[in-house]
């Protein structure tokens, strides 16, 4: 298992490189998972059903942080008197 600089985990690959189940769940849970998936069923070249799929797996710690560091980062908006003409 190995993970590049965007962050991106590669499992797999290499032979010698065993992935176990608890480092699966370790990242999905740490980092979090994109799911991503289309299934077109056609009959005579014809689309019939179209079904995509988009799904986002990962611990709730994890979004709870991501929502403070991101609240953090945002300029706090201030209010000001208006001017009369």
């Amino acid at each position: 298992m190995t993970e590049s600089d965007t962050g991106v985990m590669i499992f797999g690959g290499e032979g010698g490189d065993e992935v176990s189940l608890l480092e699966i769940l370790d990242h999905v849970l740490n980092s979090g998972v994109v799911i991503h998936g289309t299934i077109i069923i056609s009959l005579a070249g014809v689309d019939l059903i179209y079904l995509g799929l988009n799904v986002i797996l990962t611990g709730i710690e994890t979004v709870r942080r991501s929502n403070e560091n991101k609240s953090l980062q945002q300029p706090k908006s201030v209010a000001r008197p208006c001017e009369g003409r």
